[in-house]
C-alpha cells in the first residue's frame, strides 16, 4: 500500500511539472524602464544635466505644446550609454523606440509619437517614430531634418540643437497633417545650404560679369588695330606659284598616359540606418541612427 501510495505521489509531482512547469514564451524584454506601467516620464530627460533649469523648462513646455497640440508625444532624452539595458547592441534608433515604448510615451493606440536620444558615450544619436510618424517622417525627411539639428549637435549646443529639432517636429507635422509631409522634390534648403548657395550664386556672378567684360574689351580692342600680325606667310605667296606634288604626314613620337580608373567604394556620412526597423516589442517604427 504504501508504495502505491509513493508511486501515485510521483505521478502526480511529474503532471503537476508537465502542466505549469513548461516554459513560457518570454515577455518582449522590459530593460529600460523607469517609471511604473500607466505613468510617463517627462517629454525632456536629461541625464547628463546638459541643460540649466530654466533651458530644460523652456523646452519642456515647448514639447509638452507641441505634444498636446498635434496629439503627438515628441520627446527628447539624454543618457550616457547604448549599453545601460540588458541589450547590449542596440543601434541608437532602436534604443530610442524601445525607450520611449517602455516609459509610457505614444498617443493612442499606435502611440503616435517620436523621440531624439543622445547617447554621449561615444556621441550617438537616434530618432525615432511610432505611428502617425512613419507619415510625417519619410527617409528624405529625416534626413532634411539632421541636417537641421546636427550643426548645433556638433558644435555641443544641446539647448539649440533640442529646440531646432522641437520645432521641426511641429513643421512636419503640420505639413503631414496638410497631406504635404516633407520628401523628395519639396524639401527646402537648410540655413546653411542657403548661405552656401548665396556665396556660390555671387561668385558665378561675379566671374560671369568678369567674362562678359573681357569679351567686350577684346572686342573693341580688335575694332582698334587697322594692321594686324599674321602667323603665317600666306599673304606673301603669290596665288599659283607654289604645287605640292607630294603630300606625307610622319609621325615622330608618340606619349600615352594612362590613367586608373577610381573604384566606387561607397559614400560615408554622419547618418546611417535610416528606414523603417522593429522595437524589442515587435511593433514597426522608422528612425534614423547617426554621430555627433
Amino acid at each position: 500500500m504504501e508504495r502505491l501510495l509513493r508511486a501515485f505521489s510521483v505521478f502526480i509531482l511529474a503532471a503537476v511539472l508537465m502542466t505549469f512547469g513548461k516554459p513560457c514564451a518570454a515577455p518582449a524584454a522590459v530593460d529600460l524602464q523607469r517609471v511604473p506601467p500607466g505613468e510617463r516620464l517627462p517629454r525632456f530627460v536629461d541625464d547628463r544635466g546638459f541643460l540649466t533649469q530654466e533651458q530644460a523648462a523652456e523646452l519642456t513646455a515647448r514639447l509638452d505644446e507641441i505634444s498636446e497640440r498635434h496629439r503627438f508625444d515628441t520627446v527628447v532624452a539624454v543618457v550616457y550609454s547604448l549599453k545601460s539595458g540588458s541589450i547590449k547592441n542596440r543601434k541608437a534608433q532602436v534604443y530610442a523606440i524601445d525607450f520611449f515604448e517602455q516609459n509610457g510615451f505614444g498617443f493612442g493606440s499606435d502611440l503616435d509619437g517620436a523621440i531624439l536620444l543622445l547617447a554621449t558615450e561615444d556621441r550617438d544619436f537616434g530618432f525615432a517614430a511610432y505611428g502617425f510618424g512613419l507619415t510625417a517622417f519619410t527617409d528624405a525627411g529625416k534626413e532634411y531634418l539632421e541636417k537641421i539639428f546636427s550643426p548645433h549637435l556638433n558644435e555641443d549646443d544641446y539647448f539649440k540643437a533640442f529646440m531646432a529639432y522641437a520645432d521641426a517636429a511641429d513643421d512636419f507635422l503640420t505639413k503631414a497633417k496638410a497631406g504635404r509631409p516633407y520628401n523628395k522634390g519639396n524639401i527646402p534648403l537648410t540655413a546653411e545650404e542657403l548661405s552656401e548657395f548665396r556665396i556660390y550664386s555671387a561668385v558665378v556672378s561675379l566671374v560671369l560679369a568678369l567674362v562678359i567684360a573681357f569679351v567686350v574689351t577684346l572686342i573693341w580692342k580688335r575694332q582698334l588695330k587697322t594692321v594686324r600680325r599674321e602667323n603665317l606667310a600666306n599673304a606673301y605667296i603669290k596665288k599659283g606659284s607654289m604645287v605640292l606634288t607630294e603630300r606625307q604626314d610622319v609621325l615622330l613620337f608618340k606619349n600615352v598616359t594612362r590613367t586608373a580608373r577610381p573604384k566606387d567604394e561607397g559614400t560615408g556620412g554622419g547618418g546611417g540606418g535610416s528606414g523603417t526597423f522593429r522595437s524589442s516589442s515587435g511593433r514597426t517604427s522608422t528612425g534614423r541612427s547617426g554621430k555627433y
